[in-house]
């Protein structure tokens, strides 16, 4: 039996990248997986492979930006599986190719960072937290950024939205703790992804590239498990005695240089 098992757990963004590793290892901890993702086939695939190989997991076609279809996923799941334990707000994203310095950002561009990254977050819990406090136990965590942590320029929107994500898990686990709900916040640095498994090694040598995988302290991106095995840990009985809490995920990078200023 897994740490999890008999549990129900909700990762929204569960189809891709962290968020697949995050609903893998739920599922092999043996709680029952509901993916919550924007593209039902995408997630529909990640549910048939957690299933093929021993799991129990369906996908549900969210929308994080909006609150009805949040909220419309959580009775779902209620109604499909009697509770939720778990809550896992993984979905996010930066800019990416509207990516700029603040002063050439536009408005659209910001909303939709935040309203992803935030908005969904907020959506999600408030659409558990009352039921979770009634019953008197609950795991959410949430998916920040060391972004959100020391902030990167070209991503003032993208660092802005994942440290009101960090500021959120505090001031929730507050409220909730005396209730049986915990609320802590994981932190990812770089992570490999298949984009960054596909760049060629020419590119490998780019300046920019090098310092990315040099802040790290530890010569390399992480890997989704790395991120999925903290998760697991937090939602279940093993982090019983935690809250409120930010972990950064990412070697050294959130500790500024790490490259002796003398000798």
């Amino acid at each position: 039996m897994g740490k999890l098992t008999g549990r129900v757990a909700i990762v929204t963004g569960g189809s891709r990248g962290i968020g697949k590793a995050i609903s893998e290892k739920l599922a092999k901890e043996g709680a029952r997986i509901v993916i919550a993702a924007t593209t039902l086939d995408v997630a529909e695939e990640a549910t048939g492979a957690i299933n093929a190989a021993g799991g129990e997991a369906i996908a549900m076609q969210t929308d994080v930006t909006d609150f009805g279809s949040v909220k419309q996923t959580v009775e779902q799941t209620i109604n499909t599986f009697g509770r939720v334990d778990i809550l896992v707000n993984n979905a996010g994203g930066s800019a990416r190719g509207k990516m700029s310095l603040f002063c050439d950002s536009e408005e659209e561009t910001w909303r939709h960072v935040l309203d992803t990254n935030m908005m969904g977050v907020f959506y999600a819990c408030r659409s558990v937290i009352n039921h979770m406090q009634e019953r008197g136990e609950g795991a959410i965590i949430n998916i920040g950024s060391v972004a959100g942590m020391i902030g990167l320029a070209s991503q003032v929107d993208y660092s802005a939205s994942k440290g009101a994500v960090i500021a959120f898990t505090q001031a929730l686990a507050k409220e909730t703790a005396s209730r049986g709900v915990r609320v802590n916040c994981v932190s990812p640095g770089p992570i490999k992804s298949d984009a960054i498994r596909d760049i060629p090694p020419e590119m490998r040598d780019n300046l920019a590239f090098r310092q990315l995988v040099d802040s790290t302290g530890l010569g390399d991106f992480g890997e989704p498990e790395d991120i999925a095995n903290l998760v697991a840990l937090l939602a279940s009985d093993e982090g019983k005695f935690i809250t409120g809490q930010n972990y950064a995920v990412c070697g050294l990078m959130n500790l500024g240089l790490n490259t002796p200023l003398a000798g």
